[in-house]
């Protein structure tokens, strides 16, 4: 019996009356050449066709009781394909409908007695294509793990099989109660033996936690209160342009580097425009812990951070690009992401001292805003012979962290987008249309 592993729990705790846990994807699909734009029922197929392939997308989370142990993942039995891939709730005829619809889908909490992920169907538009808003509970796959999830279930093969049938599963029985609590016990005491032998290789930690968690950050416009609804702007360019300023600011600097720039570019405009002024603002930067040779099929959370102070009150874009990257890069250079992720890792074992202690990470005065980059497939994809044209990603704000950034790529172009509580932080288009004009500041130094 496979259970979420205590990043994945930490993660499923985070839900709140103002946080529903899910990350979201929006996908805009061409129409195939010479051929039919693809229907609800293709797409349903399609993905019904490979849930075998998936073992959790058709698996629901079972409490442990007495809760001495993290969720089970069991089968649903009662799994209907029509609940997980299903038509948009309203009329979406273009894109920014598609943008607002999505704010409405990511305001909207995934169903905890079903597999815990959904895809709208919104279309066709008026030009022609057609949307999918794609949400995955962040407990059941991080950035990574998410991108593995829809590729094995929706992309075209390159061999470009069409829907097959229904592949005749057969759910294992829910386990009972007894069988919960017993593996339960198995579980807990595996994880007291883990706690005892966890502590080795963390000699570069003090230095770790001096950089990354010390001096606190200042107070800042988003460190404020959220309600439940949501509220998306995107924005894309072209990888080569990023690529492009990368190489003319000099050695080391990288295309997140570059991504950070435009996010410090955009909030000092933002801020500027409502009258509120800041030195620096730090953001914590989400670092993909996965190995390349692990199981491709894998799901779930490896993430670490490191957090960046963006010198928002630095007038100049180059000296901005270039602040950013002497701080990424001599984080990078002490690894302090993998430092940290083993520091928690072992404190995950100790349950009280972990949440002591990713509480003081997570606060307000640690960073400001998350700012993720994942990095998409390098090559076009389709979805049933129709060209996937535009890739954006979206993950939720926090309590106190009331804006949330991220971005993501795809065949050439980059996705930027921003995520917030429209009554906390308002012009989010705004943010959106500052990236763009961050982005044509920073090609000027090429």
């Amino acid at each position: 019996m496979q259970r979420l592993s205590d990043d994945d729990a930490r993660i499923l705790r985070l839900e709140s009356d103002v946080i529903a846990g899910h990350t979201l994807k929006v996908a805009i699909v061409d129409p195939p050449e010479g051929g039919e734009l693809p229907t609800l029922d293709l797409v349903r197929r399609r993905v019904q066709s490979r849930l075998a392939a998936v073992r959790r997308a058709r698996q629901r989370l079972a409490p442990t009781p007495l809760s001495i142990a993290t969720p089970a993942w069991i089968d649903d039995v009662s799994f209907d394909i029509r609940r997980h891939v299903r038509l948009a709730s309203e009329p979406v005829h273009d894109r920014d409908a598609v943008v607002a619809f999505a704010g409405k889908i990511m305001a909207e909490r995934l169903d905890h007695s079903r597999p815990l992920w959904c895809i709208d169907y919104a279309g066709p538009l008026d030009d022609g294509h057609i949307a999918l808003v794609m949400r995955i509970h962040h407990c059941m796959a991080d950035g990574v793990t998410a991108l593995r999830f829809l590729k094995t279930l929706l992309w075209d093969d390159e061999d470009g099989r069409e829907p097959g049938a229904d592949s005749g599963w057969e759910p294992t029985p829910e386990p009972g109660a007894g069988r919960l609590l017993a593996a339960g016990l198995g579980s807990r005491a595996r994880d007291v033996g883990g706690a005892i032998s966890s502590g080795a290789g963390l000699a570069e930690l003090p230095g770790t936690l001096r950089r990354e968690l010390w001096p606190l950050g200042a107070d800042t416009a988003f460190d404020r209160r959220i309600g439940g609804d949501r509220e998306l702007a995107f924005t894309s360019c072209n990888l080569a342009d990023l690529k492009r300023i990368e190489h003319a600011a000099g050695e080391h600097v990288t295309i997140n580097d570059v991504v950070l720039a435009m996010v410090a570019g955009a909030i000092r405009r933002w801020l500027s425009t409502h009258h509120e002024y800041m030195e620096t603002m730090r953001v914590q930067i989400p670092v993909s812990m996965h190995h390349r040779d692990e199981d491709g099929d894998a799901l779930g959370n490896r993430d670490s951070f490191l957090f960046c102070d963006l010198p928002i009150s630095e007038p100049d874009p180059r000296a901005r690009l270039i602040a950013i990257n002497a701080e990424t890069t001599s984080r990078k250079e002490h690894h302090d992401p993998a430092e940290l992720y083993s520091f928690f890792h072992s404190l995950s074992h100790v349950r009280p001292l972990y949440r002591v202690a990713s509480g003081f990470a997570s606060g307000p005065r640690e960073f400001a805003l998350s700012v993720s980059n994942v990095p998409g497939p390098r090559e076009p994809i389709s979805l049933l012979g129709g060209n996937v044209a535009e890739l954006y990603s979206a993950a939720e704000p926090a309590d106190r962290h009331a804006l949330r950034a991220s971005a993501i790529s795809l065949a050439g172009r980059m996705g930027l987008g921003f995520c917030t509580d429209p009554g906390t932080v308002p012009g989010v288009a705004d943010l959106a249309e500052g990236l763009d004009e961050s982005l044509e500041e920073l090609l000027e130094l090429c």
